[in-house]
């Protein structure tokens, strides 16, 4: 049986993360990040995830599965102005994670932390037009589309469309 953590980041998670991304990247999966990614740009990033959280802009959520992180949420702030109450969310899974309702756990988990520390009312997010499994989650999850932007995407060197959904807390 598998060990199943929800649970913060950790600065040790560096290569865990790195690994999940980079099979992301393999598989061709429908995610911003589009080219493989180094240990010193993950380390980066890291950097900046950590001082977004301490910052009080952004909330995090890793995945744990036997010790391997397998699966990440995020919601951070539009901005800290006039839609300081406005999250953008981004969700990824590993495919031994996926078809096992754990995103679904995962989506929930990051949003009831977001409405406690960052106070938000809404959450938005982009998703590929044709990634009909996302879309079909996020639906269930409770957000609805609002449009959709021809071309608006790229997706490993070809233009694609993009939804943006909403889902109002």
């Amino acid at each position: 049986m598998d060990k199943i953590t929800f649970r913060e980041p950790k600065r040790n998670d560096v290569r865990s993360a790195l690994e999940m991304m980079n099979s992301l990247v393999k598989e061709k999966a429908y995610i911003s990040v589009q080219e493989k990614q180094t240990l010193k740009k993950e380390r980066e990033y890291f950097k900046t995830l950590f001082k977004e959280i301490k910052d009080k802009t952004r909330v995090d959520l890793f995945l744990d599965i036997n010790g391997e992180v397998c699966g990440s949420a995020s919601i951070s702030l539009i901005d800290k102005g006039i839609r300081k109450h406005v999250g953008e969310l981004g969700i990824l899974l590993k495919k031994e994670a996926r078809g096992r309702g754990l995103g679904e756990k995962l989506f929930k988990k990051i949003i009831e932390k977001a409405i406690k520390e960052l106070k938000i009312k809404i959450i938005r997010l982009d998703v590929y037009s044709d990634n009909n499994i996302a879309i079909n989650l996020y639906k269930k999850m409770g957000f609805k589309k609002l449009g959709t932007i021809k071309n608006g995407a790229g997706y490993y060197g070809k233009l694609a469309d993009n939804n943006i959904m909403i889902k109002y807390l």
